[in-house]
């Protein structure tokens, strides 16, 4: 009788030891217990730890209203023998736009961004790090329409729409406004589209002075080959978000640019920098 007795009160303390069940925290509401690192004891979640701080969101430039005027289109810029402006278009590639993210964030680079809002969802999984590189100065938003239309085959209402839509999704997305740059799919635009995005606000319609040819995929010898061929200071030089290879070379890209004693820098550091 003595040992049945000892026998039940070791398995008493035994259970006391282990703490509630997780059934049993849910039906009676009781405080969530864990086990430590060490695994000899369980203490209340809530005190265990104190959880870190969440850093402050990045402070972003306000957004200021649109102020219409006289469209300018500028592929380069003049006076400028020490920067040149490298841009990404486009971005249906999630791969290609992490890639690109995490790039920047390990190099300090300044590039510009131009995307299609219709491809959101492959954006937002990185939406964090892109304020963050905004707010720090090292990225900066261009419009490129909605969906890549070819605005030159369309009405003024559906380039409106077209415009309005994209910079809507710019400002909710990333908290800023892409105006005054504007670049037009495919590069196709004229004097009516001009005369449209300026009224819009798009006084600076985007082009290029060269390309990393990237549109479609390509080797990496064949994008260092575009970029070298076709680099000049103070250009823009046009590259996508859609394809694996161009992130991939992005090292190489910035190794062509140190060799011509060129720096990378925004549209609008780059029209600062000289005369349009």
């Amino acid at each position: 009788m003595a040992v049945m007795v000892v026998v039940a009160l070791l398995a008493t303390m035994g259970a006391a030891c282990a703490g509630p069940t997780a059934s049993g925290d849910a039906a009676s509401g009781s405080m969530a217990t864990t086990t430590s690192s060490a695994g000899d004891a369980t203490i209340p979640a809530s005190v265990e730890t104190t959880a870190a701080p969440t850093s402050a969101p990045p402070t972003l430039p306000p957004i200021a209203a649109a102020v219409p005027g006289a469209a300018g289109v500028f592929s380069r810029v003049k006076g400028v023998t020490d920067k040149v402006a490298l841009t990404f278009d486009d971005g249906y590639c999630g791969e290609c736009v992490g890639t690109m993210v995490a790039a920047l964030e390990r190099t300090g680079t300044h590039v510009t961004f131009c995307p299609n809002g219709s491809y959101g969802k492959v954006w937002a999984p990185y939406l964090d790090r892109i304020r963050a590189l905004i707010a720090e100065g090292q990225l900066q938003i261009c419009n490129h329409t909605w969906d890549h239309a070819r605005i030159t085959g369309i009405t003024a209402a559906h380039l409106t729409d077209e415009i309005d839509r994209n910079e809507q999704w710019i400002e909710d997305t990333f908290g800023v406004s892409s105006r005054p740059f504007f670049r037009p799919p495919y590069g196709s635009h004229n004097a009516t589209t001009d005369r449209l995005a300026g009224s819009l606000g798009y006084t600076s319609v985007v082009g290029w002075s060269s390309t990393l040819s990237d549109s479609t995929l390509q080797t990496p010898e064949t994008i260092l080959d575009q970029l070298r061929t076709n680099l000049v200071p103070g250009g823009i030089v046009l590259g996508h978000l859609n394809f694996p290879t161009t992130g991939q070379v992005f090292d190489q890209i910035l190794a062509v640019l140190d060799q011509r004693g060129l720096t990378a820098v925004t549209l609008s550091e780059l029209v600062a920098s000289g005369a349009a």
